[in-house]
């Protein structure tokens, strides 16, 4: 199992210096997501949409960097965006990132 819920609810996914975030364009899309990486034991959570990246209500999947590729190989096509967050000083410097999920 690549990482399991109980381990992304510990501090050590709280409160994470380096991680990714996926934005989908409806809270239905990010359900579907989060069962979809559960059930194949890829530990995500779902958390408010960070405000760096948008004001906008919404729901996005958090994972650690040691699951980015076992995250990206489950697009499913409802993705938005991939960011990469890190913390620089007090502020969290979110990075939008492209690549191979990304629809063309």
């Amino acid at each position: 199992m690549i990482g399991s819920f109980a381990d992304c609810l510990t501090e050590r996914c709280k409160n994470l210096d380096n991680y990714y975030v996926v934005t989908f364009h409806s809270v239905s899309q990010a359900l579907r997501f989060e069962k979809l990486a559960l059930s194949q034991g890829i530990a995500i959570k779902l958390i408010p949409v960070p405000r760096v990246i948008s004001s906008s209500c919404g729901v996005a999947a958090r994972f650690t960097e040691e699951m980015l590729q076992t995250v990206t190989d489950l697009v499913t096509g409802e993705w938005e965006a991939l960011f990469h967050f890190s913390q620089q000083g007090n502020k969290s410097k979110a990075e939008r990132l492209s690549g191979p999920w990304k629809k063309t």
